[in-house]
């Protein structure tokens, strides 16, 4: 028999996972915000600009991944200690076409941060997609 989870570990594992989400999309959009509005402070030569949004934007996408990644391990570690054990079979007396596709996904489902990262750059490309064609105001096409 399986007892309750401690309500403590709950809480602290709803907050990882609040972490893991909004960090997903300060990850895709957050970052190179931010990147371009530090650079939009510190330069006014476009050269310089550029270079420091090329140094910056992508070394502080990977150290949030970073964190990200150990706050997964947390998360993951906190919800490992709250499941029960399901009963394992070994793998050789499963064939793939005996077992449903169903049960596959719900025994070795995916991740939260896996959906969290699908989820925030999809959103991203959508709104980078819907500035450019319909908030940003520069002429694509400049008279000749």
């Amino acid at each position: 028999m399986h007892a309750m989870p401690h309500p403590g570990r709950r809480v602290l594992a709803a907050l990882l996972a609040l972490v893991i989400v909004l960090g997903s999309g300060l990850l895709w959009i957050g970052v190179p915000i931010a990147g371009f509005w530090a650079a939009g402070q510190l330069f006014t030569d476009s050269v310089d600009f550029l270079l420091f949004v090329l140094a910056t934007v992508p070394l502080g996408m990977v150290l949030v991944g970073f964190a990200l990644y150990r706050v997964n391990a947390l998360y993951v570690a906190l919800r490992e200690q709250d499941q029960p054990r399901p009963a394992s079979r070994s793998a050789w007396l499963v064939s793939e076409s005996d077992e449903r596709r169903s049960v596959r996904l719900r025994r070795g489902g995916r991740q939260l941060i896996d959906v969290a990262m699908t989820v925030s750059i999809v959103t991203a490309l959508v709104l980078m997609v819907i500035w450019f064609f319909f908030l940003a105001h520069q002429n694509l096409v400049t008279p000749l």
